[in-house]
């Protein structure tokens, strides 16, 4: 059996949007960089660990990993199912981390709606979708994925819980919008939502 753990910067154990390196562990012990992206640099393994994940997280890492490991428990992904702040903008919808009936195609642990297992690169060609919706996914490979599939003047919006509810501040979640214009932050039922713009 491998073993994927998710570091942070003082060798513990972290949430994939704060992890700094990946130690793999099968009989001898690897640990891969993933300050410049994570997704990319997340090796194959029988379990994934980390600790404080955000929910789109665990379901995005559920698609590619049998096990994921949150702190001390066993996540499945019926466990984690939450009510997101519905988000209706339009055109053709790819969800990451979150699965709607309106999206067109998602990237996410559930097994419903028009599922596509894989984490990077995104299965899909430049310039498809109008929206991307990332649900509590803070990776700048997702981002940059992202930023490829979306159309010229598409929109990138970021859902995530507010730190009070579980997840991040939103000075911390911004930094990782570095290619979108933002264009609205907004706070919904616990929620902040930011609405970006790709403009080249």
């Amino acid at each position: 059996m491998k073993l994927a753990i998710l570091m942070d910067d003082k060798d513990d154990i972290a949430p994939l949007w704060r992890s700094i390196s990946i130690v793999t562990v099968d009989g001898t012990v690897e640990r891969v960089s993933a300050s410049l992206g994570r997704s990319s640099a997340l090796p194959y393994a029988d379990l994934v660990v980390g600790r404080d994940m955000l929910r789109g997280e665990i379901s995005l890492l559920s698609s590619v990993y049998p096990i994921v490991v949150n702190g001390d428990r066993i996540v499945r992904f019926d466990q984690i199912a939450g009510k997101f702040p519905e988000l209706l903008p339009g055109g053709k919808t790819l969800g990451v981390g979150w699965c709607d009936e309106s999206h067109v195609a998602c990237l996410s642990g559930s097994m419903s709606g028009n599922v596509v297992n894989g984490l990077y690169p995104f299965p899909f060609r430049e310039g498809v979708f109008d929206n991307v919706i990332v649900y509590e996914i803070l990776d700048y490979d997702v981002i940059r994925e992202s930023h490829r599939v979306v159309k010229r003047g598409g929109k990138l919006f970021l859902v995530f819980r507010d730190k009070v509810f579980g997840g991040v501040k939103p000075s911390e979640a911004l930094k990782f919008l570095v290619k979108f214009n933002v264009i609205s932050l907004a706070l919904r039922d616990g929620f902040w939502i930011v609405e970006s713009k790709k403009i080249r």
